[in-house]
């Protein structure tokens, strides 16, 4: 199903790719209590047409998840971390390259992306990509990502109606398994990225045209807030996320804040929100 004429595509946040020193990663990696009580955790690996092989670690809510590389994001140039958006309506991806060309100041780059899959002798389509460009020396990725439906049904995932590829569903038969009743994630509601005004300018413009807005120093979107904190940083990054949290899963014994050692920290501010900080 096309998205109807005249009407917007909609990008849903995906999840927040971040990157952590090794050390940093491996103390997420070994720290028990996020798979026992807080989210849904998965290690991938993937062999893809664009990134090549590589592997992280996501902690997943109900239909967004933190990705968490422990080495160099795959990459020509350094990189920090990113936002990855995707559609769920198809036939979004060529309305959305319609939207950007109309922007004069936007780039982006298309590729239709495949990946390595077993019992298949050739890469098989896996996702529509737009990277946005976000300007010279830019550490930071912006993707609006539509999955093919064949890869969508190949994982087991159910189509909802009109024939919406729905992100929870993906995640639930990516990850094997829905959220279960006692995980405290529920998902992404905000992210907070330090940026030099350049980037700031770059991201108003590129999600504009899909219906965000400047607030103050927030852009609003559907289903989430980036606050973007624009000054002359020595390392532009992903500097927090919010999350929200089911209360019906809080207990007493929930740790005022899980440490990670000096450059991360997941803060547990009430039954309803926690802060993953990182520097």
């Amino acid at each position: 199903m096309a998205p109807a004429v005249g009407s917007t595509p909609v990008p849903r946040l995906d999840h927040v790719m971040v990157l952590l020193d090794a050390e940093t990663h491996r103390a997420v990696e070994e720290t028990a209590f996020l798979a026992e009580r807080f989210g849904r955790i998965k290690v991938k690996k993937a062999d893809s047409s664009v990134a090549g092989q590589y592997s992280t670690l996501g902690v997943a809510g109900n239909s967004t998840l933190v990705e968490l590389f422990g080495a160099a994001l795959p990459s020509e140039a350094p990189l920090s971390g990113g936002l990855v958006f995707s559609f769920e309506e198809p036939g979004s991806s060529p309305a959305a390259r319609a939207l950007l060309d109309a922007q004069e100041s936007v780039g982006y780059h298309h590729d239709l992306v495949r990946r390595v899959v077993d019992g298949h002798d050739e890469p098989q389509p896996w996702y529509h990509l737009i990277s946005v460009d976000l300007g010279q020396a830019n550490p930071l990725l912006l993707f609006l990502n539509e999955v093919t439906p064949e890869y969508y049904a190949s994982l087991g995932a159910q189509a909802g109606p009109g024939g919406a590829l729905r992100r929870d569903s993906y995640l639930d038969a990516v990850l094997g398994r829905p959220a279960a009743p006692g995980s405290l994630l529920r998902d992404i509601a905000a992210v907070t990225l330090l940026v030099g005004p350049e980037r700031a300018a770059k991201l108003t413009a590129a999600l504009a045209p899909f219906g965000w807005v400047p607030r103050g120093t927030d852009l609003v979107g559907p289903g989430l807030t980036i606050g973007l904190r624009v000054g002359d940083w020595p390392r532009e990054r992903v500097a927090e996320v919010l999350l929200d949290l089911d209360p019906t899963a809080w207990t007493d014994d929930i740790p005022a804040e899980l440490d990670f050692g000096p450059r991360s920290r997941l803060v547990f501010e009430d039954p309803t929100t926690a802060r993953w900080l990182f520097s």
